[in-house]
């Protein structure tokens, strides 16, 4: 029990009031003041005057802080700003900030108690995202967590580079040249060349774009002044991901001189020698020179010879061995046995329970077994440095040799390189297991490749990752490198979205013999990158995984050499990559698999592969999606009966990959939980969906830049998809609502993003225009919007150019809005055939390859989901000659749950490829540049039918538009081109109030109904024409039963009409309207 102070005071008799001050020294001091009176009968009475004790042990806690904002961010800190809780529940003594990055969480404290609170969250790291959130504190109790955000720091600016040349290259030029920074985050984008007069203080500056595969880089610094010593520095400087429009410079190199001076570019002459001097030196130099060309010769046999020994059995080099596969049946760890494919999925869902406790009990029986085989080769001094980590080694017992020259031991250490022989399913040294090649090992890589006969590099990781060289750039960025004795050409490079193929021609540059007519010193590798395993941790999905693997391992031809595998240190990816290739052959060859007994064999072969947990449930998850899903890459030859099949009601097949209905069911069995819905629940932004069934996930959505203050600001209902050559090719999102059309155009601006597919029609209430009207600006607080330009196509397509500008600086983005046609439901595709409309958007996009295409439907659901696939399926057709459905399907749908809200919507996938794989070759006319224009009318009371106006082809030499126009108006036409249309494409252009709305062979005059004649002719031509382009087109009063014609020519007579302009249109010619007032004008296209 706590001791009480007791402080006594005899008041006496006196009358006054009795006053005590007392001084608290400390704040958050818990007290209670009681008065007791001794009264003249000798009682006591006790009350209780102060009692601030109000934190009662009611174990209320404070609640949540609010509105936490980061701004400010750079390299290292992030500045955050939150106020205090709602319910403090006590006095709150201060806050603690926890910050989260790679599942290692720490904490900062502040003792601080204000309503607004500003912290600055430093040591951080560059380029590293951050989960953040914060914790009131009272002295007894730590409240609820505020909400969390994620935040990555910026860039820092790369390390100094290193000068490597610095020469006199004329009286007035200076040639630089340097080394990359060893440190960068992200690339290096810039690079400054600082030059200056030794005798000024100010430096000269010249900037050079570049891209991080620069290794070295080298400039002519020109106009300098002859007889001067110039310092010259070379800094790098990296694009910042904050703020497009900074760059984070880093340290710049030690300053180094030079001075120009005339004629430095030239040898100086020799000194010239007396005459004896001169007969003496020749005789001397003509011995030594007759001495080294024979020592030359001699050299040259002998090397001959040696080469030749050396390489001519690398025309037949040894076949690989089928051997027993002891691990296949190895029943020493119990019940660990190859598992039957039917049982496989059961299998892996027992490992999968209770937290994954089965994978976790089965990782650690692998030994570790650095100590049970040797490598000294790898710890040897002169081999040390070739290691890119020190605990990585090659066990000796199966490590690559390099050969030597002549079969002779070589130089100890010659023939060493970081790589093992590792088996694969019934083959043995079916794989080069190998690190990432450092710049001292690239000749021994590829040294390694020619003398293995190798034709397929699988390459899984990048570079740079977080800011740390992976591997470095072992082939030639363009053109032609050589490394050692082999020359290596760069013939094409494809890129894909998850991975790209580099086709390689080497060349030994030894070798001049020929065999069989061949030069057996040239040859073709294919280098297999994936580039989408993300930076720590394991892919989202296996599909993308499976599907490169099957790729890369099926290219390797039966007679070539084994397949080199390599990520960074040549263990972790590189073992994924093996167990699960060499488990699908297994699989597909004895309908088993036994994932743990072949890793533990070729554990045996190169130290730790497969070095994680979570890499091993990876490879488990994949192999039960490869059994559940089966092949699904179709190729083209197959794949229009596959799909009619599909589609057949008579399909009775089980078999997901032959069963659309199992196919849908597999499709969406993801459900997500949630934590990966945690933004599009939040209370301040679920107003902004339009359907709370389809949203966003957490880890693919699109981030706007964040606003100080304002709860959910970064925040749009728009998801990232990949297509075929891009990770980040789409944004999928739903039609603005009236509330959302600022972040939309915010959306664009801050992704760069410049091709807009609008699948929707306007209407006033629920799907609102979201630009503005022409002559009219939309303005935010960083940039204004502006329509330039509207077109319209005679497939019903309208174009709308806008302009974003910036309201900071002159930066501009340029953007076009696609509208699509849609059927009388609203929904696209309006027809069967949505192929022309597809390619279409493809051709506008080659214009901004720089930035995703943005693809909205009402919801942003099925209808935009079915153009990013067939898009994507197209591209697959026309590169792979194969296509994925449901690969990609399911790829959709992972990243946005509801796009597929029925197995029609699945169904229709199938149904368009289907008349994309049917429809004929032809193509439409160029719906862009020959722009059909429109006829209206302004007039509010002698409007156009355009349900009753036809186009007809030429007649007599006069081409004519019929329908019930006004007698007295004048009709404007804007932008006709002349083109000829296929009938068969007219339906297209049906019920289009803007185009070709009817095509008629029966003979009578305009009606509801569209029919058109002129005189004794009928529209019996197999081709329609549309109107021609600068023709005067008049208002005839009308022909006998008719209202009235549009005719072209003027051969009656009529009102000339006015072009968008004003001007009256004659042919070429325009001739100011001056005191003409016309009723009818152009609607501006």
């Amino acid at each position: 029990m706590s001791r009480r102070p007791i402080i006594m005071i005899n008041r006496g008799s006196q009358p006054y009031p009795l006053c005590i001050a007392l001084r608290l020294f400390k704040f958050f001091i818990f007290f209670s003041i009681i008065s007791i009176a001794k009264t003249l009968n000798d009682n006591y009475e006790a009350t209780t005057i102060i009692d601030n004790n109000n934190d009662n042990d009611d174990g209320k806690v404070p609640s949540t802080p609010l509105r936490l904002t980061a701004y400010g961010i750079n390299s290292s800190s992030v500045e955050l700003s939150w106020s205090e809780p709602q319910h403090k529940n006590g006095i709150i003594l201060g806050y603690r900030v926890f910050y989260m990055h790679s599942n290692f969480t720490e904490v900062k404290t502040l003792k601080k108690n204000n309503e607004t609170i500003d912290f600055l969250l430093n040591d951080l790291k560059p380029m590293t995202e951050y989960k953040i959130w914060v914790k009131a504190f009272t002295w007894k109790n730590e409240g609820e967590p505020s909400d969390h955000i994620i935040q990555k720091t910026d860039v820092a600016g790369p390390s100094a580079p290193v000068i490597l040349n610095l020469t006199c290259q004329a009286h007035d030029a200076i040639y630089v040249y340097w080394a990359r920074p060893q440190t960068f985050w992200n690339s290096i984008d810039y690079y400054y060349i600082m030059y200056r007069n030794d005798q000024y203080k100010k430096y000269d500056e010249i900037e050079i774009p570049t891209t991080k595969e620069h290794l070295n880089s080298g400039i002519i610094i020109p106009n300098l002044t002859m007889n001067t010593i110039y310092e010259i520095m070379v800094c790098a400087g990296t694009n910042s991901t904050i703020n497009q429009h900074h760059v984070v410079r880093g340290n710049c190199s030690q300053p180094k001189t030079q001075r120009v001076e005339r004629n430095c570019d030239k040898t100086p002459p020799l000194m010239r020698r007396s005459s004896e001097e001169l007969s003496t030196g020749v005789i001397a130099g003509m011995i030594c020179a007759c001495i080294a060309v024979m020592l030359a010769i001699t050299a040259l046999i002998l090397w001959r010879k040696c080469f030749q020994t050396a390489y001519c059995f690398l025309d037949y080099p040894p076949r690989n061995v089928q051997t027993h596969q002891e691990w296949e049946n190895s029943k020493q760890d119990g019940e660990r046995t190859a598992v039957p494919v039917s049982q496989y999925v059961q299998h892996v869902a027992a490992l999968h329970a209770d937290g994954d406790i089965g994978f976790s009990k089965e990782f650690e029986l692998f030994p570790k077994e650095t100590e049970l085989y040797i490598a000294d080769n790898s710890k040897s001094a002169e081999n040390q440095s070739k290691n890119r980590y020190g605990n990585i080694i090659a066990y000796d017992h199966s490590r690559v040799r390099l050969l030597p020259c002549n079969g002779s031991p070589s130089n100890k250490g010659q023939d060493y390189i970081n790589a093992n022989y590792i088996d694969g399913w019934q083959r043995a040294r079916a794989y080069i297991g190998t690190q990432g090649p450092l710049p001292a090992t690239i000749d021994s890589f590829w040294r390694m490749v020619w003398e293995q006969r190798v034709s397929i590099i699988v390459m899984i990781t990048n570079l740079v990752e977080r800011g740390r060289p992976k591997c470095d750039m072992y082939w030639p960025k363009e053109g032609t490198e050589t490394y050692g004795n082999v020359q290596v050409t760069l013939i094409k490079e494809d890129v894909m979205a998850t991975y790209t193929i580099r086709t390689l021609h080497i060349r030994h540059m030894k070798i001049k013999k020929k065999k069989n007519g061949s030069n057996i010193g040239e040859r073709t590798v294919y280098q297999y990158h994936y580039t989408g395993w993300p930076d720590h941790g394991v892919p989202d999905h296996p599909l993308p995984v499976l599907s490169f693997i099957r790729k890369s391992s099926s290219a390797n031809p039966p007679s070539a050499g084994p397949i080199i595998v390599h990520c960074s240190a040549g263990v972790g990816r590189t073992g994924a990559y093996i167990v699960i290739d060499a488990m699908l052959k297994q699989a597909k060859s004895k309908g088993e698999i036994n994932v743990f007994g072949f890793l533990k064999h070729i554990r045996t072969q190169r130290y730790s592969l497969v070095q994680t947990e979570e890499q091993y449930i990876f490879i488990h998850d994949a192999l039960q999606e490869a059994i559940d899903s089966g092949e699904t890459n179709i190729p083209i030859d197959n794949l229009l009966q596959h799909v009619q099949e599909m589609l057949s009601p008579d399909n009775n097949k089980t078999d997901p990959w032959n069963n659309i209905e199992m196919q849908y069911k597999l499709v969406t069995s993801w459900k997500p939980k949630d934590f990966n819905l945690v933004s599009s629940s939040k209370a301040f932004n679920q107003h902004k969906n339009r359907n709370q069934e389809i949203v966003p996930i957490e880890n693919s959505r699109v981030h706007l830049t964040p606003k100080a203050g304002i709860d959910g600001s970064d925040y749009i209902n728009a998801t990232w998809f990949a297509g075929f050559h891009k990770n980040r090719e789409f944004i999928l999102t739903q039609h603005p609502l009236n509330t959302t059309i600022k972040e939309f155009w915010q959306m664009l601006w801050d992704h760069n993003a410049k091709t807009i597919v609008m699948l929707t029609q306007c209407d006033d209430n629920d799907y609102p225009e979201f630009w503005p009207n022409e002559g009219e600006e939309l303005k935010t607080d960083n940039f204004r919007v502006q329509l330039c330009a509207i077109k319209k196509t005679v497939s019903g397509v309208v174009l709308r150019e806008v302009v974003i500008r910036s309201l900071q600086d002159d930066y501009e983005l340029s953007a076009r809005i696609v509208q699509g046609p849609v059927n009388h439901n609203g929904l696209w595709p309006h027809n069967d055939n949505p192929k022309a409309f597809v390619g279409m958007i493809q051709d506008f996009h080659k214009e901004y390859q720089n930035g995703p295409i943005v693809v909205m439907d009402r919801y942003g659901g099925i209808e935009a989901a079915l153009f990013i696939l067939l898009t994507t399926l197209m591209k697959q057709i026309e590169f792979e000659k194969s296509a994925d459905i449901y690969m990609f399907a399911k790829l959709l749908y992972m990243k946005r749950p509801g796009i597929f809200r029925s197995k029609e919507d699945y169904v229709l996938v199938y149904k368009c490829l289907e008349s994309v794989l049917t429809s004929k070759t032809r193509v439409e006319p160029d719906l862009y540049t020959m722009t059909n224009g429109h006829v209206n009318c302004i007039n509010p009371n002698e409007s156009i039918n355009f349900k009753s106006t036809t186009i007809l082809p030429t007649i007599g030499g006069e081409q004519h538009i019929v329908g019930q126009l006004p007698v007295k108006n004048v009709v404007g036409i804007h932008e006709y081109a002349s083109v000829e249309m296929p009938v068969e494409y007219a339906t297209d252009y049906v019920n289009n109030q803007n185009h070709l709305s009817h095509i008629n062979n029966e003979r009578g005059c305009p009606t509801i109904d569209g029919c058109a004649d002129y005189g004794d002719h009928h529209i019996l031509s197999d081709n329609a024409g549309l109107p021609l382009r600068n023709q005067n087109y008049v208002n005839h009063p009308g022909v006998p039963g008719c209202p009235g014609v549009v005719s072209v020519g003027g051969v009656a007579p009529g009102l000339p009409i006015t072009d968008p302009n004003g001007y009256i249109t004659n042919g070429n010619m325009r001739i100011p309207p001056e005191g003409m007032e016309s009723t009818c004008a152009i609607i501006p296209q």
